[in-house]
């Protein structure tokens, strides 16, 4: 079994800042440029996904990201509970006010 205990103190530094500018500066100096690239593009996925109102191959082409990708994000989902994607779509939501 992995030990978790390093991420485990990086979500809650995360939870601690409460400030955007600060865990964006955070995630910039833990994170490589490729990194926060790619979680970005998770994001953007999963998002997409959970929404449901675009086809696969259309998502893969607005967010240039490949196919495998999207599948990825769609396994990723089949495992994931609906209440722990909903936090995705509270999150689109509140950052849309």
């Amino acid at each position: 079994m992995r030990d978790l205990s390093g991420w485990n103190k990086f979500i809650q530094n995360c939870c601690a800042l409460k400030d955007p500018a600060e865990l964006q500066q955070f995630f910039e100096l833990t994170l490589t440029a490729a990194e926060c690239q790619k979680i970005g593009s998770r994001y953007l996925i999963l998002s997409e996904l959970i929404t449901g109102d675009k086809p696969q191959r259309a998502i893969a082409a607005d967010l240039g990201v490949s196919l495998f990708n999207i599948t990825r994000g769609v396994n990723q989902l089949k495992q994931t509970p609906a209440n722990v994607q909903q936090l995705i779509i509270n999150a689109k939501n509140k950052s849309s006010l």
